[in-house]
């Protein structure tokens, strides 16, 4: 007797079970699962049921399917999100040939769309960045929490998951080392802090910290006013939003701007690419290479200054020329 095909839902299933056992992050597998449920959504509207009838013209259908699909916010989606959604799902079918579940793969061919070579926007200036730094009531416990938190953002551009999954044991105060574990891909990793930050983290972790505590036992650095449980994102989002609104900033600041904001002027002055490469625990180089492109007004600068006819221009001016 001839068993039941396989569904999509079960053969999907044994491909989130593989990468679990891969080790993959739990947050990269839901991730997946959203991309597989708009897979699931174009083939219910496809009426597509049987996997073997997937061909490379439905894949590509399925392409131009997610070009049109707005996101949830009900904004365009941009080159980078789409290339995301249809790279999941050619590695879900790459897993199906690999395992025998097909005998040709059909999205073999499926070529990403070229994404545009687009600068970080809004990256702070350094004035801003120390601003939104200096803006916590340091006399208070949540402001103290607060400066510290922003000190460690800027000297060291982790990531808000980084962030939130830090322990008092992390910090090295010594060697004014911050370890980083199980950041993105699962890699650890040990950056530098800057000599402030860690005197911002030495008394936050001896006097203040205590103090947030209360009766609650957490190895997280940083906690909560409430009960001293571990902040969530939208605690980080809020301690970084309340300063940027009180100093009616006019710029979308987030944990990855902070990110953004390291690296530019980390390289601007004059910073080795490959260690901010390591610092930042880019996987690739070209990353990290984005910061090295100056901003249009540095250029401008530059212009004013070497270029030829900028020079000629200084020793004579253009009215002798006029009739």
């Amino acid at each position: 007797m001839t068993p039941e095909p396989l569904t999509f839902d079960a053969l999907f299933s044994r491909y989130l079970q593989n990468l679990e056992s891969l080790n993959y992050s739990r947050e990269t597998l839901r991730t997946l699962e959203v991309y597989f449920n708009r897979f699931n959504e174009f083939l219910t509207e496809s009426k597509i049921t049987d996997i073997h009838t997937v061909t490379a013209a439905v894949l590509q259908d399925f392409q131009r399917w997610v070009f049109y699909q707005p996101t949830f916010k009900g904004t365009a989606r941009t080159v980078a999100s789409q290339n995301r959604v249809l790279s999941g799902i050619r590695n879900f079918f790459a897993f199906l040939t690999s395992e025998g579940y097909l005998a040709h793969n059909p999205a073999q061919g499926l070529r990403l769309s070229k994404e545009p070579d687009a600068l970080p926007k809004n990256v702070l200036t350094p004035d801003e960045a120390r601003k939104i730094i200096e803006a916590p009531d340091t006399h208070t416990l949540s402001g103290y929490r607060d400066r510290a938190l922003l000190e460690v953002l800027y000297a060291t551009g982790i990531r808000k998951a980084e962030l939130r999954n830090l322990t008092v044991a992390d910090v090295n105060l010594e060697e004014e080392l911050l370890r980083v574990n199980r950041g993105k891909g699962k890699k650890d990793r040990v950056v530098p802090l800057s000599s402030i930050a860690c005197q911002y983290l030495e008394n936050y972790i001896k006097a203040i910290r205590p103090e947030l505590l209360k009766s609650r036992e957490t190895d997280k650095l940083f906690i909560s006013t409430r009960g001293g449980l571990p902040l969530g994102v939208h605690g980080i989002k809020n301690i970084i939003n309340r300063y940027v609104r009180r100093l009616n900033l006019k710029k979308h600041v987030t944990c990855h701007l902070w990110r953004h904001s390291c690296a530019t002027h980390l390289l601007k002055n004059n910073a080795n690419l490959r260690h901010v490469q390591e610092m930042l625990g880019h996987k690739s180089l070209a990353t990290t290479e984005r910061y090295l492109r100056v901003s249009i007004a540095d250029l401008k600068e530059a212009h004013r200054k070497f270029h030829p006819r900028e020079q000629q221009q200084r020793r004579k001016s253009a009215r002798e020329d006029l009739p």
